[in-house]
């Protein structure tokens, strides 16, 4: 059987963008959006000025909101632009946790979702996908494309953004991990030892030292409960510069310090996807960083579970492993105390 026809593009340059001497970071993001039909489209932006941006020629228009905004350049690069601006906030965040710096942030929800990253210093791209069902492959064709401009183009290494999926999935294959999760429950949690159990016994299924290595349950922005294999003598390396309690602290104030970022990030989001009625303005969120990644999953308007891993290999699986918490959270509800 024949390969599917590439989709057709076009690109619209700034005016400092120079093909001569630029032309094959051009390319590459072409051939990206060409090969990727959930890709609506992708922009290039250097030093926090637009570049260039490629888009399918049979997209249809984004919103009245954005079209306001100006030309279709300025439309496609709106949302994008906006994510990146929030990126350098959520980076500084992120960076006294000492697992480097902010590459890679994944955005969506019911109806779609922007990507945002890092290929060095002052190079960056964006993408938007109105195609729900298409962000995960949005998402690992710009993960190839990073790669491939910074391995082609820079003679840069390949920083494993979004990990490494088939050394994951080999040392994921066994059981979750021979040390069990410590579970801590804050002030949200339900006064119902069944439930309190039932948690302890969940984080203990899927935290765990390969992969997931910390999870935190929210509800109504406090503590339901949090797990951690932080005391892991495997783990021992990774506490160097930041030492354990530090960092059980640290992700609990994460958690809170997200919360004005989620805002911005909501507004970009929506000007590609718009939130469906009784839906969460956001589902998902992924900040990968250099060594790990962050990743914050709403099980429902009022609950989300923050989840991270420290190891880069590990970001794919990792992921996956909070999403099956998170479907297993959805089943499970205190009982209310009979008086």
């Amino acid at each position: 059987m024949a390969a599917p026809a590439p989709h057709r593009t076009e690109t619209l340059t700034e005016h400092h963008w120079s093909p001569e001497r630029h032309g094959r970071i051009t390319e590459l993001c072409e051939e990206a959006v060409a090969s990727e039909p959930g890709m609506r489209s992708l922009s290039h932006y250097s030093n926090g000025i637009l570049d260039f941006v490629v888009g399918r020629t049979d997209r249809p228009p984004l919103s009245s909101m954005v079209a306001e905004a100006g030309d279709d350049r300025q439309d496609e690069s709106l949302p994008g632009g906006r994510l990146l601006l929030c990126t350098q906030d959520l980076g500084a965040l992120l960076r006294p946790l000492g697992t480097g710096e902010l590459m890679r942030t994944v955005v969506a929800n019911a109806r779609g979702g922007l990507w945002g990253g890092r290929v060095k210093p002052g190079e960056y791209l964006a993408a938007l996908t109105d195609s729900p069902e298409c962000v995960d492959a949005v998402d690992a064709a710009m993960n190839r494309l990073v790669t491939r401009i910074r391995t082609d183009v820079h003679s840069l290494p390949d920083e494993l953004p979004g990990g490494d999926l088939t050394a994951g999935a080999r040392r994921a294959s066994g059981d979750a991990g021979s040390v069990a999760a410590r579970v801590d429950f804050g002030t949200a949690a339900a006064p119902d030892p069944a439930y309190e159990e039932r948690l302890r016994a969940l984080w203990r299924q899927h935290v765990n030292t390969t992969d997931l290595q910390y999870a935190g349950y929210y509800r109504d922005l406090t503590l339901v409960c949090a797990g951690d294999v932080f005391d892991a003598p495997d783990l021992g390396p990774r506490f160097i510069d930041v030492s354990v309690r530090s960092r059980r602290t640290a992700y609990r104030d994460l958690s809170r310090g997200l919360r004005g970022h989620l805002v911005r990030l909501t507004d970009a989001l929506h000007l590609v996807a718009p939130a469906e009625d009784g839906r969460p303005a956001i589902d998902r969120l992924v900040l990968d960083v250099q060594e790990g990644a962050v990743y914050v999953v709403w099980t429902s308007a009022r609950e989300f579970l923050i989840g991270v891993t420290l190891d880069q290999t590990q970001v794919g699986n990792a992921d996956i492993r909070l999403n099956r918490l998170a479907s297993a959270l959805r089943g499970i509800t205190p009982v209310p105390r009979s008086r």
